[in-house]
C-alpha cells in the first residue's frame, strides 16, 4: 500500500520526486514577472526607475501587451509612499499617449507609506484589495510599494532582522491577496553590489531587474539580476517621451515623462565589454562574468570557475543557481575555452 492509498497523518504537501515538474508558470507579465511573485525595481535615483512601475502597472491595469510581451490584465494598487502628484501626473501622461485619452479605472493609489512590518498595515492592504475587486469585479493582481525606504518605517534595512520582518509582511500580504508584489528600490554607493540594504532582500525575491539611465538621455537600461524558476529576460533599453498633460493658471504647459515600452538595443556601455554586438540574449550576468574573466587574464591571474564565483559574488550577484547557464553561454558562442581548470580566451590565430 502506498502513501497516496492511506490517510496521511501529517499536514505537509507531500508530493512524489519529480511530480508538478511540468505545472505551467502563470505570468503577469509574460517571461517578466511571474504571477504572485515578489520582485523588485532598484537604481539609482534619477533613473527613471518609478516611470517603469508606472508603465507595468498601467499596462496590466489596461490588459494591454508590455513590450511585446502578453499580459494577464487585473487591477492593480500602487503605493505611492513618497507622495505628491508625480505618479498621478506619469499615470495621466500614460492615459494621454498609449490609452486614448482615456481614464484608467483599474488602477488604484494610495498617496502614503505603508507599512509591511506592522500588522495593521497588512490588514489595511488586504481590506483595500478587497474593496478594489468589490468595485471593479476584478482581483487585484499587482501591488506595487514605491519605495521601500519610504515603507520601512524607522526600521534598519541593513540588518537581517528588520528586513526578514518587512518580508514576512509582504509575503502575508501576498499570501491573502493572491497578488505579485513589486517593490521599487534605490541601488547602494556602489551600484555594481546591487540593491541597497540587507542581502536578506534579493535572496527572497523571485525576481529583481536594475534599472539605469542611459547617458544623459531620457531613456533607461532594463536588466534583469534574479529570476528565481525562468529564464532571463535579456537587457534592452526603452525610451521616455514627454507628455503635455495640462495647462496650468498662467497659461504654461505642464509635463511628464511616459515611457515607451517599444525595447531596442542599448546604446550605453552596459554590454560595452567586449562582447559581439551579435551574440544574443545576453544579460547583465553574463557581461559581469565575461569582464570578471578578462580583468583575471589581463592582470595574468589564475581564472577558474571557483575564482570566478567569488569574483561575481563579490559584486552583489547571486550565483548559486545560474552560474553554470552564465559560463555555457559563453562556451558555447566561443568567447571562452577551458584548458583543464582554467579558463581563457580562444587562440585569434593573429
Amino acid at each position: 500500500m502506498t502513501a497516496s492509498d492511506r490517510t496521511l497523518t501529517t499536514s505537509l504537501p507531500l508530493r512524489r520526486g519529480s511530480e508538478g515538474f511540468n505545472t505551467s508558470q502563470d505570468y503577469l507579465v509574460k517571461g517578466l514577472i511571474p504571477a504572485g511573485a515578489l520582485c523588485s525595481i532598484y537604481g539609482p535615483g534619477g533613473s527613471f526607475k518609478s516611470f517603469l512601475a508606472v508603465s507595468l502597472a498601467c499596462h496590466i491595469a489596461s490588459g494591454t501587451s508590455w513590450g511585446g510581451r502578453r499580459v494577464n490584465q487585473g487591477a492593480v494598487l500602487f503605493i505611492a509612499g513618497e507622495g505628491g502628484t508625480g505618479v498621478s501626473r506619469r499615470i495621466r501622461a500614460w492615459e494621454l499617449s498609449v490609452n486614448d485619452e482615456m481614464a484608467l479605472d483599474n488602477l488604484f493609489r494610495v498617496d502614503c507609506p505603508i507599512f509591511p512590518a506592522a500588522p495593521g498595515s497588512i490588514e489595511q492592504v488586504i481590506l483595500a484589495t478587497q474593496d478594489i475587486q468589490n468595485m471593479t469585479g476584478m482581483p487585484v493582481r499587482l501591488i506595487i510599494l514605491d519605495t521601500l525606504a519610504r515603507c520601512f518605517g524607522n526600521s534598519d534595512e541593513n540588518t537581517a532582522r528588520d528586513m526578514g520582518a518587512f518580508i514576512q509582511g509582504c509575503d502575508a500580504i501576498r499570501y491573502h491577496t493572491r497578488a505579485a508584489m513589486m517593490i521599487v528600490h534605490h541601488s547602494g554607493k556602489d551600484q555594481e553590489r546591487g540593491a541597497r540594504g540587507s542581502s536578506a532582500f534579493q535572496a527572497a525575491l523571485d525576481a529583481e531587474f536594475n534599472v539605469r539611465r542611459e547617458g544623459r538621455r531620457n531613456a533607461i537600461t532594463l536588466s534583469c539580476t534574479k529570476m528565481k524558476d525562468a529564464e532571463m529576460p535579456e537587457v534592452t533599453a526603452y525610451d521616455l517621451e514627454e507628455v503635455v498633460i495640462y495647462t496650468d493658471s498662467d497659461g504654461e504647459p505642464v509635463t511628464s515623462l511616459v515611457l515607451n515600452d517599444e525595447p531596442r538595443q542599448p546604446d550605453d556601455d552596459l554590454l560595452s565589454s567586449g562582447i559581439p554586438p551579435g551574440v544574443p540574449h545576453i544579460t547583465r550576468n553574463h557581461t559581469a562574468l565575461w569582464r570578471c574573466i578578462n580583468q583575471r587574464i589581463s592582470q595574468n591571474k589564475p581564472c577558474t570557475r571557483a575564482l570566478l564565483r567569488d569574483d561575481l559574488r563579490a559584486k552583489g550577484i547571486n550565483v548559486e543557481k545560474k552560474f553554470s547557464r552564465w559560463l555555457e553561454k559563453l562556451l558555447r558562442e566561443q568567447l571562452i575555452v577551458l584548458d583543464g581548470e582554467q579558463i581563457r580566451l580562444p587562440d585569434t590565430g593573429e
